[in-house]
């Protein structure tokens, strides 16, 4: 991988068993054809063509009983290359990058996004694009790279919601919460409302997200209101109150409060000094 390039990708066969190693970068890998036995974490799951999971870092995996396997493996730090807003909306991208592997050993990979041939060849000509791009590395190549990449996620969170088993898949049905909140977070959320959503209890809710997301629901909806008012805070014709009320908060002391734990400053000494107002 290049310095300050997180990123590679190769299509290429497997006719043998592979051992059982990690990395210190995600892979997303998509099974063209063939089989074999998946080893994750000392768990083993059969795949098979049309088959895509993501494996986050430092997650122990391998391969046998390889059943002349080809597949595409794409290496990247989701870092760079997963948080653009847009994606957050998308539930099967909750779901298929956030959520499934958490639930892979409950649901023995029932989670796992299998494409239907038709999907399967749509998906390996966004992948030959990129390795095209990879490969030749002309002028912008990165630009494209990222694009492309972009293009694959959403078309495979796409895919992942309309093949997803519905209410059956927890993942997905946790995802289409954690989407709510991200479509309505300037609105009066509780944990009720995700947990029902998710067809979850409360408590089993909290436990997932927190696991997933390394914070409560609450907490979340919270720092993406104070992200929120850091834009409102750079128009000066706003009062600090109506920061506070625009961005989902009724009363501007809490807001304040919760500003100042998070970003070591008043909302005021924000506008002055960092919003350059």
């Amino acid at each position: 991988m290049e310095p300050g390039f997180t990123f590679r990708i190769q299509k290429c066969p497997l006719t043998h068993d592979y051992y059982v190693h990690s990395h210190d970068f995600s892979e997303l890998v998509v099974i063209l054809e063939g089989s074999a036995i998946h080893i994750i974490e000392g768990r083993e799951y059969p795949v098979s063509a049309g088959q895509v999971f993501f494996i986050h870092s430092d997650i122990s995996h391998g391969y046998k009983n390889v059943q002349n396997i080809q597949y595409v493996n794409v290496m990247f730090h989701p870092d760079q290359l997963l948080q653009l807003p847009e994606l957050k909306l998308l539930p099967g991208f909750q779901a298929l990058f956030y959520l499934e592997p958490f639930f892979r050993k409950e649901m023995f990979f029932k989670g796992m996004l299998s494409l239907e041939p038709r999907q399967l060849d749509e998906v390996n000509l966004l992948l030959d694009r990129i390795l095209e791009e990879h490969d030749r590395q002309s002028d912008g190549y990165r630009l494209m790279i990222r694009t492309y990449f972009t293009a694959l996620v959403g078309t495979l969170s796409r895919y992942y919601r309309q093949n997803g088993g519905g209410t059956e898949n927890k993942a997905l049905r946790i995802g289409e919460a954690i989407t709510y909140i991200e479509e309505h977070f300037l609105q009066p959320v509780s944990l009720q409302d995700l947990a029902d959503l998710a067809f979850m209890s409360k408590r089993q809710f909290l436990r997932v997200f927190t696991r997933n997301y390394h914070t409560t629901p609450m907490d979340y909806i919270i720092r993406k209101r104070l992200d929120y008012s850091c834009t409102l805070l750079r128009n000066p014709e706003l009062s600090i109150s109506q920061v506070a009320m625009d961005s989902g908060f009724r009363d501007h002391n809490y807001y304040s409060r919760q500003f100042k734990k998070v970003f070591l400053c008043t909302p005021s000494e924000y506008r002055t000094h960092k919003a350059g107002l």
